[in-house]
């Protein structure tokens, strides 16, 4: 699993994008290092470490999608399956159109059968991304099922 992140110039390299117009603020840099420590603790394969670090980062940095969104994809690989759906459904709410979101909550239902809320959020992705091929290939994918 490939976990989403952008590189910055940081401590230790890898840190979640800041919302536009905001700064880091001294109180957030200790959960941006969290963020960043557990992303590369995941990407090493250490998902138990990872967890406790981005369970810091998804409390301190509240308002930042992208971590609650790595949050959910770690959950799900430690089969925490509720936590995980509470993880990636707070990331889609605080950026509801998110593709990666999208698919991610989508995708997540669809390997747990539960097609009619897979259904659901597909529907959202075609509607808030017509132009992209893949809520309609998702879609395909459940009626198939």
């Amino acid at each position: 699993m490939r976990w989403r992140y952008v590189t910055v110039p940081v401590t230790i390299g890898v840190a979640a994008p800041l919302p536009a117009g905001a700064a880091l603020m001294p109180e957030h840099a200790a959960s941006n290092d969290a963020y960043s420590l557990g992303l590369l603790l995941a990407e090493m394969g250490k998902h138990k470490e990872a967890l406790g670090y981005l369970e810091r980062a998804a409390k301190g940095l509240p308002e930042r999608s992208r971590i609650q969104y790595n949050l959910g994809l770690l959950l799900q690989v430690l089969q925490r399956d509720s936590e995980a759906e509470a993880a990636l459904q707070k990331s889609l709410g605080l950026e509801p159109t998110n593709m990666d979101y999208l698919y991610a909550l989508a995708d997540f239902y669809i390997k747990r059968n539960r097609l009619s809320e897979a259904k659901k959020v597909a529907e959202t992705m075609v509607a808030a991304h017509p132009d992209q091929r893949i809520g309609r290939e998702l879609l395909d994918v459940i009626e198939r099922r």
